[in-house]
């Protein structure tokens, strides 16, 4: 993508899209903000073989096709990019790993909009939002293509509430060429599996990445064969099938032949027939259809064939270029209506959040005009720069603390409350990452959500983690990353006020990952409150129609309240639909203590209605409540009826095992049945109990980095299934041998 590094220019100006730095480490490469590749042709070479396929061996040495650092075990699977000969011949049973780099968590059905419950009061509802970004960003702004992985420094997204679209944007190695000083970058690179599973898990799309150009010839890419089928197009649609993805970005940036820029655009008209409903292809504005490149940064009679032509649908939207202004939107949003197009659905401006960060010089209200009807989408490239903008170290979850604040600037505002979002001050291009000069996402974009059902049960897991814990027991000691398994996080992050609905900053509101009840973190309230006063945390947006047997449950523990106060209330607040101003609060009995407590309070008495927000709220007594320390471990509505715990998983096997100086990286696998199973968790059994392994919603993993207990000769290991409600299944073993 062009990179403006002057501000806002009438014409384009070359880019550098990221590519790896010699000092990088092995197997790693930069993220460099909102960056693209040079517009310009790249010569053609030769048709390249695919990758030849790794040995599978069961015994290997470090010696193997990807070396491993020592941190992630011998061979963990690594994800890779795919050049156009890889993909026509793509066959997941000879793609390396693939098995194991896929997303079985079925895209969530998002609830309606429900007004009276949005912390920004008559904000528009249509406007959507694309979020083009790296995934996991790890030391030194380095990122690597895993799922999963040892250690709690990196990345993890927080805010899926407010994106409709998330793409992958960095580029990846080519299957074995990692290791290369300067590896081959691949057409196409998949997006994260990880990621895909938090995106699906909150109604949000996850897209592929095309890039061109590429050192390859582009016209066997658009290939048409005489029965009239692009093999390119066939494979790309069974890739998303097969790695459980949504569509792809499609950033052609560099000159074709007008010969190729027809076939492409048959390509993609191709793909939008054939391809299952929902599949999303967006189009990026930079071609035009005699093949060459001209940032239109806006929606016109150049680039929309690339979205429509000849009454045939060729893309699903378009992400605009950057140097738009007012007059631009809005000629947009006319031409996408004089097309018959929404252009909500269609039209996608494009902000350099990377580059910019919050000193946008293409302001975002020139597609949110205050007072006025919104004209089109919204779009970001660069999101992950609230993690890399952040300098030093961040290899505890205590030291991330200022990335992720920045994160709440991001989306919730500058005041890290999206009931307050809205700019203090105009940008300021001398200051950009002062979020003052910054509306926030929240701002422009209702917040969405896909707690429709029930059950609803959250453990405030944020996908990183320096340990872990499984029904209030520690089972873990070592830090980890898995986005995978992220919990639903709250919709609000944070909307706190007194009891006159005023903001409060009596008691703050994060994450604890020093203890949890499940998975690495808990939701903590800290803080102090005066004689009978109360503080409101309003949590999740929700669409859930009780039933006699309905109850709410809480897990949770506190400090004592200081001498001379007599500790604060918790209870939990429930807003219906058909009341949106009231709160029903029903009290969490029992008082706090140092070990976890389970609360159960009935719903019964609301049977029939609609609960459209979930909160809660600590009220002190009359003495005050000082040192104020509460966490929570689950939050969950259900009905009473006992859920069935799942079936034992069956077929539980080591296919694989890559062994390299007392470590191994352990490929397993079962019989996949989703049925009542919200996750799969996998132990070691050892003389002191049980240490986990891992987690996942399939029925493969890899245990990438197994040490050997001294000179044990075999490590047992355990798989259980687990409902949403916490149900375990009996456990089911295999052994690895040493």
């Amino acid at each position: 993508m062009p990179v403006d590094e002057i501000g806002p220019s009438p014409r384009p100006v070359p880019a550098v899209e990221p590519e790896p730095l010699p000092e990088l480490r092995r197997r790693r490469f930069l993220q460099a903000a909102g960056a693209g590749l040079i517009a310009t042709a790249l010569p053609a070479t030769g048709a390249g073989a695919p990758a030849a396929r790794a040995d599978t061996a069961s015994e290997r040495t470090s010696a193997a096709v990807v070396a491993a650092t020592p941190d992630f075990g011998p061979e963990p699977p690594l994800m890779h990019g795919y050049s156009g000969p890889q993909i026509k011949a793509w066959n997941p049973d000879t793609d390396r790993n693939a098995r194991y780099l896929r997303s079985r968590v079925p895209l969530a059905r998002r609830i309606a909009p429900f007004e009276p419950t949005q912390a920004r009061r008559g904000l528009d509802s249509r406007p959507r939002l694309a979020v083009l970004a790296n995934d996991y960003v790890q030391p030194g702004w380095e990122t690597e293509g895993y799922p999963y992985g040892p250690g709690a420094e990196a990345y993890a997204l927080r805010f899926w509430q407010y994106a409709d679209l998330h793409a992958s944007w960095h580029g990846l190695p080519l299957d074995g060429r990692h290791d290369e000083t300067n590896p081959p970058y691949g057409l196409l690179n998949l997006p994260n599996p990880g990621y895909t599973d938090a995106a699906h898990r909150n109604g949000v799309l996850s897209l592929g990445c095309w890039f061109w150009p590429r050192p390859e010839n582009f016209a066997e890419i658009v290939e048409k064969t005489s029965q009239g089928t692009f093999p390119t197009a066939d494979k790309l649609i069974a890739m998303a099938e097969h790695f459980g993805f949504d569509g792809y970005f499609i950033n052609q940036e560099a000159v074709i032949s007008a010969a190729q820029a027809k076939l492409l655009m048959e390509m993609l008209g191709y793909m939008a027939r054939k391809a299952p409903s929902g599949f999303h292809l967006q189009w990026y504005d930079s071609l035009t259809v005699d093949g060459r490149i001209s940032y239109q940064n806006e929606f016109n009679q150049v680039n929309s064939p690339w979205v429509v032509s000849g009454g045939q649908r060729i893309s699903t939207s378009v992400f605009l270029n950057y140097w738009w202004n007012s007059a631009k939107i809005q000629a947009s949003r006319t031409h996408a209506l004089s097309l018959g197009l929404d252009p909500f659905e269609v039209v996608y401006a494009g902000s350099e959040i990377g580059m910019y960060r919050f000193a946008q010089p293409y302001d975002p209200r020139a597609i949110f005009p205050e007072g006025a009807e919104p004209r089109t989408s919204w779009a970001f490239l660069g999101s992950e720069m609230v993690w890399y903008t952040v300098e030093g170290d961040k290899s505890t979850l205590a030291a991330q603390a200022p990335a992720y604040a920045r994160e709440r600037q991001l989306w919730s505002g500058p005041a890290e409350d999206p009931s307050r979002s809205g700019r203090t001050r105009q940008p300021d291009s001398s200051r950009p990452l002062d979020p003052a000069g910054w509306d926030g996402a929240a701002h422009h974009i209702v917040e969405k959500s896909v707690i429709g059902e029930l059950p609803f049960v959250t453990r405030f897991c944020t996908g990183t983690g320096e340990r872990f814990f499984i029904a209030g027991a520690r089972v873990g000691d070592q830090p980890w990353f898995d986005i995978g398994v992220q919990d639903l996080l709250p919709t609000w992050q944070w909307w706190v006020r007194d009891a006159d609905g005023a903001p409060s900053d009596a008691v703050r509101v994060d994450y604890d990952h020093t203890d949890a009840y499940d998975g690495g973190s808990s939701l903590r309230l800290t803080g102090a409150l005066g004689p009978s006063q109360s503080v409101v945390v309003r949590l999740y947006k929700t669409r859930l129609r009780l039933t006699p047997t309905s109850t709410a449950g809480l897990v949770h523990r506190g400090s004592a309240a200081a001498p001379g106060g007599d500790g604060p209330v918790l209870r939990v607040g429930l807003v219906f639909e058909d009341a949106p101003t009231e709160t029903a609060w029903l009290t969490v009995d029992g008082a706090t203590g140092a070990g976890w407590s389970h609360w159960t309070g009935a719903l019964g008495q609301w049977a029939g209605r609609t609960v459209a927000a979930v909160g809660v709220s600590l009220v002190a007594g009359a003495l005050g409540a000082e040192d104020i320390a509460v966490n929570i471990g689950e939050l969950r509505l259900a009905d009473s009826v006992p859920e069935p715990a799942p079936r034992c998983p069956a077929g539980f096997t080591v296919d694989r095992a890559v062994r390299a100086n007392g470590t191994a990286s352990v490929y397993l696998s079962w019989d996949f049945e989703p049925e009542g199973v919200a996750h799969y968790d996998i132990f070691r059994r050892t003389a002191n109990g049980r240490q986990w392994l891992g987690r996942t919603y399939d029925g493969a993993y890899c245990v990438s980095a197994l040490a050997r207990d001294g000179d044990e000769e075999t490590t047992r290991l355990e798989l259980e299934a687990v409902s949403v409600t916490g149900r375990r299944s009996c456990a089911t073993a295999t052994e690895l041998g040493w």
